[in-house]
């Protein structure tokens, strides 16, 4: 199992949030924290910090999911660690 922090960069709009909670729910990943913010340079996009635990192997599924997003404009791993179950 692997704790991963996620930083996402979305468009402010009421339905995103909902849909990556529910793309998070399909793979069997657990939120741990997450913590929402307004980005300074641009007034309609928003930061999305995420951090979740779950199978390794699903991260660049997740990524590359949350990308075909339309409301997503960028995904970045802050910071992945491994924990033994």
């Amino acid at each position: 199992m692997t704790k991963t922090n996620l930083l996402i960069l979305l468009e402010n709009k009421s339905d995103v949030l909902s849909r990556i909670i529910n793309l998070f729910s399909k793979t069997g990943y657990k939120i741990k924290n997450l913590s929402i913010s307004k980005n300074i340079k641009k007034k309609n996009l928003s930061n999305f910090s995420i951090e979740i635990f779950g199978k390794k192997k699903f991260i660049p599924q997740i990524i590359k999911q949350l990308k075909k997003l339309i409301d997503i404009f960028n995904v970045k791993i802050i910071k992945k660690s491994s924990k033994k179950k």
